[in-house]
């Protein structure tokens, strides 16, 4: 249904534009092969929403696109919005196919890692007084809400994080991806190509995208790289105060206790239980002073 839908909003939008094969790439991206109205052919993808998030924000899709127009304006490596049609069931937004693949075993660690900090960084410098971003959700709504939705087994984290929330110094309020991490990445031999999946994004402390892209730095590539990581971030933002960096990394770590799903390999995953165990313990202990 998507994809006939897509069909007549190429040809409403774009006279002479037809849709020649569409191909199903996640649960949320498509790839439509195209011939533009000069015979050309061309490649465009297709994002669309999880009914859930729909039903979080009716106006996702929208959104989304909104704030692709600002950060491709901004100069940021982000797919080129195109297109952006809410009238359906499933509303969808079309942009520029990027070529790139993403990357979880890099040949050169270290200038991944130094491109993973430059580009996060300068997200984190977008100018939220330039732009119209008010139509993001703001982190501390999104920390209440994962909070209130803690599994049974992020019950202590959930505990930790409630107790120390009103005793720690935050940064101020910065434009986040929300999902910063590996897979919404795409590289194009050894340069980041774009930052993609934008959909989480939100207005809050910088650490929060940085705590989350940590643990899973640790997870892909241990945790010499997510060290090297983190002082390339920091390298780049001097000025930050970074002694809420624990509780960042446990709120990452909450929104992804759930990593026992990922996989059914029991080796692999006894060794993400492993470092997710040894992550909170140390920002746990970090924080261990704000709740006495």
């Amino acid at each position: 249904m998507i994809f006939q839908q897509a069909r007549k909003t190429l040809a409403g939008c774009k006279p002479g534009w037809k849709l020649v094969e569409a191909r199903q790439l996640s649960s949320r991206a498509a790839t439509l092969e195209i011939l533009t109205d000069q015979g050309r052919p061309g490649r465009l993808t297709l994002l669309s929403h999880s009914p859930r998030d729909r039903q979080v924000n009716p106006d996702i899709a929208r959104d989304e696109f909104r704030l692709l127009q600002i950060l491709s304006s901004a100069g940021l490596a982000v797919p080129k919005p195109l297109l952006v049609d809410s009238r359906h069931e499933i509303p969808f937004l079309i942009t520029e196919f990027v070529e790139g693949e993403t990357r979880f075993a890099p040949a050169k660690i270290s200038a991944f890692c130094h491109q993973m900090a430059d580009i996060l960084a300068s997200i984190h410098r977008i100018d939220i007084n330039r732009y119209d971003l008010s139509f993001l959700p703001a982190q501390s709504q999104v920390l209440e809400e994962n909070l209130r939705e803690a599994t049974e087994e992020a019950y202590g984290i959930r505990a930790i994080l409630s107790a120390a929330r009103s005793r720690l110094q935050f940064n101020a309020t910065v434009l986040l991806h929300g999902d910063f991490w590996l897979g919404n990445l795409l590289w194009r031999a050894d340069q980041l190509a774009a930052v993609i999946d934008w959909e989480d994004a939100m207005l809050g402390d910088p650490l929060g995208d940085l705590g989350k892209s940590r643990l899973e730095m640790l997870w892909a590539l241990g945790e010499p790289a997510m060290d090297l990581y983190t002082a390339g971030y920091k390298t780049r933002n001097p000025g930050l105060d970074y002694s809420s960096l624990p509780f960042w990394d446990l709120w990452g770590a909450l929104r992804l206790s759930h990593f026992a799903q990922w996989t059914t390999e029991e080796d692999k995953t006894a060794r993400l239980r492993t470092q997710y165990e040894r992550f909170i313990t140390k920002a746990a202990a970090a924080l261990e002073p704000l709740q006495k």
